[in-house]
């Protein structure tokens, strides 16, 4: 490897250090990116026993303007149903990408099985919440109205597009799913008796998370995450009234929601979720 130097008279110290750090990254990305870059994409058809893709306009965008691919170029395509697939562009331009699968390199992974119930954020707190729980290992995300929710609506469109792209960072092959808005009533009343409800609540004295779940079977959940403000009285009398409920505390301290969220499901995953398998 051989990097330009610039004379150090005439630019000064400052620069010569700049300019050549500049060269040198350049010289890395430029003759590395092939081995260090893993592209990942979602597909929404099942690739099972497919042997070409035809990708849509903004990944083939992605592909050819953002990550500078060429024809030849090997990416990972996922389809959150039957697994992720090693593949290769064979044609490549700014409206149709076609892409050819080469080999199954891993099954379906699914992770813990786990719902996340949760009153809508403002936009970019939400995101950040649906995101970081699918990083974490999530199935489901409900969305619900409450008392004290301030905001009232949610886009499951924009919701899906971030989770997907969550998913394409952390090395995940499964997505998540979304269900549409409801009331916290209605979701509670459907809510399936086989399902474990973990009800985080502010009020309850602080006593360790974890003491509380380790005695509990935690096979199947529900992580209920209040709004802003929490869930009013009558709306935790309601969820007490449920058999399978376990109401826990998350500190001495009131988390945001989307920080409660977080914290919850690292504490569950922890316990009986995938970091003790």
């Amino acid at each position: 490897m051989s990097v330009f130097i610039y004379p150090v008279v005439k630019f000064g110290i400052h620069k010569f250090i700049v300019k050549n750090f500049v060269h040198y990254f350049f010289f890395v990305v430029t003759n590395c990116m092939d081995d260090t870059i893993r592209i990942r994409l979602f597909c929404e058809d099942s690739l099972n026993n497919i042997k070409e893709v035809t990708l849509k306009k903004e990944q083939s965008h992605y592909l050819r303007d953002v990550m500078r691919c060429k024809i030849g170029t090997k990416i990972f395509l996922f389809d959150g149903i039957s697994g992720e697939y090693l593949s290769e562009i064979f044609y490549l331009d700014r409206k149709c990408t076609r892409i050819r699968i080469l080999q199954k390199k891993r099954q379906l992974e699914m992770p813990g099985d786990v719902w996340i119930v949760f009153c809508p954020l403002k936009k970019q707190r939400t995101d950040f919440l649906v995101e970081k729980c699918t990083e974490l290992g999530v199935r489901k995300f409900l969305p619900i109205v409450s008392q004290n929710t301030q905001t009232k609506r949610i886009s499951i469109e924009r919701l899906k597009k971030h989770i997907i792209e969550a998913v394409e960072q952390c090395g995940g092959n499964f997505v998540p799913e979304v269900e549409y808005l409801d009331t916290f009533q209605n979701a509670l009343s459907k809510f399936p008796d086989n399902r474990k409800i973990i009800f985080c609540d502010e009020t309850l004295e602080y006593e360790n998370i974890q003491n509380i779940l380790k005695p509990t079977d935690l096979g199947k959940v529900g992580i209920f995450i209040g709004p802003e403000g929490g869930f009013s009285l009558n709306e935790r009398r309601m969820a007490e009234k449920k058999s399978e409920i376990v109401r826990v505390s998350l500190g001495k301290r009131i988390l945001r929601a989307e920080t409660a969220a977080v914290s919850a499901l690292t504490s569950w995953h922890s316990i009986s979720g995938d970091w003790t398998k």
